[in-house]
């Protein structure tokens, strides 16, 4: 509960900090490294705790085969539903209106 209390204390400094730098008319090109640096610290820290988890690397196979599985299905799902939304549209391949 403490670590959720935390990452929601950051989240929201993060919104204030933002919110008010929008505001400046500066153009702020080192955010996109910060916002790097930020994601490979939270994928390693993720990674490590995941890692450092007996139970999870017992059950790796099993999770592992039904991430595949999940994976496919939410491709095949996404494929499918941009087919059906681009045919009820009336947009072709190339994203043109056609005219029916």
């Amino acid at each position: 509960m403490n670590l959720l209390v935390l990452y929601l204390a950051i989240t929201f400094f993060g919104y204030f900090v933002g919110s008010k730098l929008r505001k400046s008319e500066k153009d702020f090109k080192w955010t996109g490294k910060v916002q790097l640096i930020a994601i490979i610290v939270l994928v390693f820290t993720m990674g490590s705790r995941i890692g450092a988890d007996k139970s999870v690397i017992a059950s790796l196979s099993s999770i592992g085969l039904t991430a595949f599985i999940l994976t496919l299905l939410i491709l095949a799902g996404s494929v499918g539903a941009v087919f059906a939304a681009r045919k009820l549209l009336g947009f072709s391949k190339e994203g043109m209106k056609t005219d029916d």
